[in-house]
């Protein structure tokens, strides 16, 4: 003869009485409320992701689409994917390599040199306008 159902470790005599609604409501909750932020992650990283690859075919990154700016050669014609891929890249590479002290760099630069252009932009040949500037 058994003592009743047992947990698989030999643990507790588990409780024959079923689980009362609230609970297993409450629990169910619970599970959809994470499943549907774990949707809601992949979904704005895979649109975000797609925006980005078009924005870089046009010189832009979502930031620069939103305010109206645009990266350009120094002859003035707009950069294409395959070097706004590499700006971008170098950019995110270098202020991981300085620990964020690139950051600070770029923002000294952006405020203190005539030209407003970051390291990134130096080592890429880039410089960002207004998209306005280009259509004159």
């Amino acid at each position: 003869m058994t003592d009743g159902p047992r947990w698989p470790h030999g643990g507790a005599r588990l409780n024959e009485e079923a689980a009362r609604p609230i609970r297993r409501i409450g629990a169910r909750f619970v599970e959809s409320a994470i499943l549907s932020l774990s949707y809601l992650f992949w979904y704005i990283v895979i649109v975000y992701f797609i925006w980005w690859l078009i924005a870089l075919a046009r010189g832009q990154t979502p930031g620069k689409q939103i305010f109206g700016l645009v990266a350009v050669k120094s002859d003035g014609t707009r950069f294409g994917w395959g070097r706004m891929f590499v700006r971008e890249v170098f950019k995110e590479i270098y202020w991981a390599v300085t620990l964020g002290l690139g950051v600070v760099i770029d923002l000294i630069l952006l405020v203190l040199s005539d030209q407003h252009r970051t390291v990134a932009d130096r080592v890429t040949g880039s410089t960002i306008v207004h998209v306005s500037t280009l259509q004159s």
